[in-house]
């Protein structure tokens, strides 16, 4: 009865066929003569040609042997490259992530995720797709998106909520409107024309809850979704706007704007990714929330500015 042609045996015919011994052979590859033999003469009987010439000086390939090799090889060769090629998938994901990011955040995360999701998985792409805080919470449950990064989500039983880090609110002015190292009672906001993001907004929520527990009132002077288009207007001299300083940092204004810490109380948000609780994660979305997760938590580069 034929034997079907292995990996094995070909493994053996080449190495016998290197060293020019089955003696040898055997002895490298850890495993007795007589087995040896056996599979390398099984594989002859498939191919229905000696591969070696067997006489009492030792062995050497015959022509089908010597045509034979340069063809085990080239299958040997192209099965490593498969079992690399495998192996290369398993360690590093592919396909498609999305995430959901608001303005405030896009512009950081963007810049400094972008190129690192691009080192580490090569073979994946990236989305990164900015709206409103209730709009992105949406994306997600939806499945719009498979990861969402914003400030204070509400909680819900759609969505798993990852807590990274809690930023500062800082009051942002024009360069010179107070003195760099003033610090702004919360109860003094009512004395600045404030440009803040329309409801729903959880900053927004934040301030006005803060500025009623101190008996104030906040002077709304424009409503501006975006965080770059609030500060365009505050750099033109239209009103102070309240966001953590990274914001302004990251910004081309940086030069042209100050930040004052808002305090007594002071008034921290906190920045989370979250998931769908709906629906499985792909080894890609879970791979980039932990990058994520690295580059935004608290003991990060993210959590000095």
């Amino acid at each position: 009865m034929s034997h079907p042609m292995d990996l094995k045996q070909l493994e053996y015919f080449v190495r016998v066929a290197e060293l020019g011994s089955f003696t040898k052979a055997a002895m490298v590859i850890s495993v007795a003569q007589p087995t040896l033999s056996r599979h390398v003469r099984q594989l002859e009987v498939e191919l229905r040609h000696n591969l070696f010439n067997r006489n009492g000086r030792g062995i050497s390939l015959t022509d089908q042997g010597s045509l034979f090799l340069a063809h085990a090889r080239g299958i040997l060769e192209q099965c490593d490259r498969a079992r690399q090629q495998l192996d290369y998938m398993e360690d590093t994901p592919t396909g498609r992530v999305v995430i959901g990011v608001p303005p405030i955040v896009g512009r950081v995360l963007t810049t400094h995720l972008a190129g690192t999701f691009r080192e580490r998985f090569p073979h994946a792409s990236l989305a990164i797709i900015e709206g409103k805080s209730w709009s992105i919470q949406e994306w997600l449950v939806h499945g719009r998106v498979d990861i969402g990064v914003w400030y204070s989500p509400a909680p819900s039983p759609h969505i798993e909520i990852t807590p990274l880090i809690e930023k500062h609110l800082w009051l942002i002015s024009p360069a010179g409107a107070l003195p760099d190292d003033a610090t702004v009672d919360v109860r003094d906001l009512g004395r600045f024309p404030l440009i803040l993001p329309s409801q729903p907004s959880t900053q927004r929520s934040l301030m006005e809850a803060a500025a009623a527990k101190a008996g104030t009132q906040l002077n709304v002077h424009l409503e501006v979704d975006g965080s770059s288009f609030i500060l365009e207007l505050v750099n033109q001299g239209h009103g102070h706007t309240t966001l953590p300083r990274y914001v302004m940092q990251e910004s081309s204004y940086a030069g042209r704007l100050q930040a004052n810490l808002i305090v007594r109380p002071e008034l921290t948000t906190t920045l989370c990714y979250a998931v769908s609780s709906q629906r499985p994660m792909t080894r890609l979305a879970q791979a980039t929330a932990d990058l994520i997760e690295t580059y935004l938590s608290a003991d990060s580069e993210f959590a000095a500015r």
